[in-house]
């Protein structure tokens, strides 16, 4: 990153070997103490301030305020334009993309108090951070996002620790994946539990052939919470 300043807690993920030279991951950790006519989002457009407004609790429109104020910081810097001038539209899926020529392909998370915002010039990306809850009953939403490997796998391990901390992983890896192919959750006919994503050598990564030419690691996440990259070949 240039020397520009960005108002926000935003750094750099350093990235596996295995992930290409090409891609770029930025963490966000929320301020939701900064109210929302904080000159730090003064980048967002009239359209995005509205939309601001419109969530009923102050921590998710920081969220997304947050979010996409950084956003626009780091595709001025990956671009050499104005932060305040990027215009960001959405395709018919509803993936959004940056709206100039030669423009890099990007994808965004937010979960809890973190963020996570990726860049490519070279490929397609998709990123997911979710706050992995040791309350939460995994076993309810595991048929819509398991296949019957991963299902097996995790309830192979030894606890219920476990069990949580690789359901989220793999529930944030097949997120990332259907967000780099540009579905997202319950999108067209990909499904979570249409393809499998499994361990090997001590982190997430699978080539998913089912799902389309894509690649999916975990990243380094903050304690109780799990985050994925995924990329196209």
């Amino acid at each position: 990153m240039t020397e520009t300043t960005i108002p926000f807690d935003l750094r750099p993920i350093p990235l596996p070997a295995d992930a290409p030279s090409d891609v770029r991951v930025w963490r966000i950790d929320f301020d939701f103490a900064m109210p929302l006519d904080h000159a730090a989002y003064a980048v967002m457009n009239a359209s995005e301030r509205a939309r601001a407004a419109r969530f009923l609790r102050h921590a998710d429109a920081a969220r997304f305020a947050s979010v996409r104020c950084a956003l626009r910081h780091v595709l001025a810097i990956e671009t050499g334009r104005d932060a305040a001038n990027l215009v960001l539209d959405a395709d018919e899926r509803g993936r959004p993309f940056l709206a100039h020529p030669d423009a890099p392909d990007f994808n965004v998370s937010h979960s809890g108090d973190h963020g996570l915002i990726a860049v490519s010039r070279a490929r397609r990306v998709g990123v997911d951070i979710e706050e992995a809850r040791a309350t939460f009953h995994w076993r309810e939403l595991a048929p819509a996002v398991l296949a019957d490997i991963d299902r097996k796998e995790i309830e192979a391990m030894a606890d219920d620790v476990a069990r949580i901390g690789a359901f989220f992983d793999c529930w944030t890896a097949k997120e990332a994946v259907l967000k780099a192919h540009g579905h997202g959750i319950g999108g067209g006919a990909i499904t979570m539990s249409g393809f499998s994503v499994l361990p090997r050598d001590g982190i997430l990564y699978s080539i998913t052939r089912e799902a389309g030419a894509f690649d999916v690691i975990a990243l380094d996440a903050p304690s109780r919470y799990a985050a994925a990259l995924a990329w196209s070949y």
